[in-house]
């Protein structure tokens, strides 16, 4: 009787052995990981239109190469430095490959540079400087995208009003003669950053270079010609909106 129930004992035990060894073995189910949530990416590409405001340093050296003043050698020099503000509009086009942002972009507007100071060595009250004008450049742009924020460097042509000015209160002058308008060059550097899909705001400052392009001639009473040689750089720093036709954020996962 005790044989039995030893056997009986034993086989209950092994059942039970083989019950969990079962249940060790059987197949474990996980929960599956949701999908990567989308990210916006920011599309820079597309037409925009836009308007600025900001300052404007100018410095300009004026040579009287033939001795107009009275007390003067020839190629005395008379600097002016002038400040004031720039106001205008841009248009243009931007082109994004991953983050790389190509485009070309044309500004314009009124730069308030104007300002005279004394002839060197002139006594007849003449004085030299620059005059206010309408500006204009067309430039090619190379930017870094990150997201919604682009640094950028731009360069290229840039036109001006002729800035040159000359006055005198003495008769010893008939005229002058000088370029309707002057050509020169402009690089500079920008951060623009996209606060909407369509909306962006910059702050970009940029250095204007004319080279002599305001060079001029005056001619006296008699009709005796005196050459003035006359260069000008403008510093400016300006703040900016665009809106940008087209270029949705893009989703990536």
């Amino acid at each position: 009787m005790n044989k039995k129930i030893a056997l009986a004992a034993a086989a209950v035990a092994v059942l039970f052995t083989t019950a969990a060894v079962a249940a060790d073995m059987a197949p474990r189910y996980y929960a599956k990981a949701p999908p990567p949530a989308a990210i916006a990416i920011y599309n820079w590409t597309g037409f925009y239109v836009g308007v600025h405001g900001g300052g404007a340093w100018a410095h300009t050296n004026v040579r009287d190469v033939d001795a107009y003043a009275e007390a003067a050698l020839p190629g005395t020099v008379t600097t002016v430095n002038t400040s004031g503000f720039l106001a205008g509009g841009q248009i243009g086009y931007n082109w994004q490959a991953s983050q790389y942002v190509l485009g070309i972009e044309a500004d314009g507007g009124w730069m308030d540079i104007g300002g005279t100071t004394p002839l060197t060595a002139a006594v007849s009250g003449t004085r030299v400087g620059l005059r206010s004008g309408s500006y204009g450049d067309i430039t090619a742009r190379l930017g870094l995208a990150f997201n919604s924020a682009l640094l950028y460097v731009k360069g290229g042509w840039a036109i001006l009003d002729d800035a040159s000015q000359f006055g005198t209160v003495s008769g010893s002058f008939s005229g002058r003669t000088a370029h309707s308008y002057n050509n020169g060059y402009v690089i500079g550097a920008g951060l623009e950053y996209g606060f909407t899909p369509n909306w962006s705001a910059k702050v970009e400052y940029l250095h204007f270079g004319f080279g002599n392009t305001l060079n001029y001639t005056v001619i006296d009473a008699v009709g005796t010609p005196f050459r003035f040689n006359q260069d000008l750089t403008v510093e400016t720093v300006k703040v900016g909106v665009n809106y940008r036709f087209g270029g949705p954020l893009v989703a990536r996962y």
